[in-house]
Parts: C-alpha cells; structure tokens; sequence
C-alpha cells in the first residue's frame, strides 16, 4: 500500500501545478514513482486503466470558451 504522506503530498500538489498534471495525465504511473510512490504492478495496470477511461487527455486539445472554466481535482485513494 502507497505511503498515505506521499498521496497526500502528490496530490496537493497535482492540484496546484499544471505542468504536473498535466504529466500526470500523459503518465501517472511514472509521476507517483518519481514522486516516491511505489505501485504494485497490478497497481500501476489499474491507475493507467482508470486515467486512460477518463480520457482526461482530450481536454487538452479542446478549444477555450470565454466563460467557460474547465476544473480537475485529483484524488488519490487506495
């Protein structure tokens, strides 16, 4: 099981840092390892899985609307 501190650090911080995230959508099981966290190979198969089936990568390429303000929060739980 992943230290709850390391989580808990990463995911402040992928809530504040864009550039992280959006690193960590593109690989989030490289971003938790440099970040101290260790997965389980089954693990990383589902954290990839679920990042994957969000297809949170397309948001990137949407146009911006004026008025329009798109929010990800991350939460990480195991």
């Amino acid at each position: 099981m992943p230290d709850g501190d390391a989580l808990k650090n990463l995911e402040d911080l992928l809530n504040k840092d864009q550039a992280l995230r959006a690193t960590f959508i593109k690989d989030p099981v490289a971003t938790m390892q440099k970040h101290g966290i260790t997965l389980s190979p089954d693990h990383a198969a589902k954290v990839k899985s679920q990042i994957a089936d969000m297809q949170l990568s397309k948001l990137s390429t949407l146009p911006e609307r004026p008025g329009i303000v798109i929010e990800i929060r991350i939460s990480i739980r195991f």
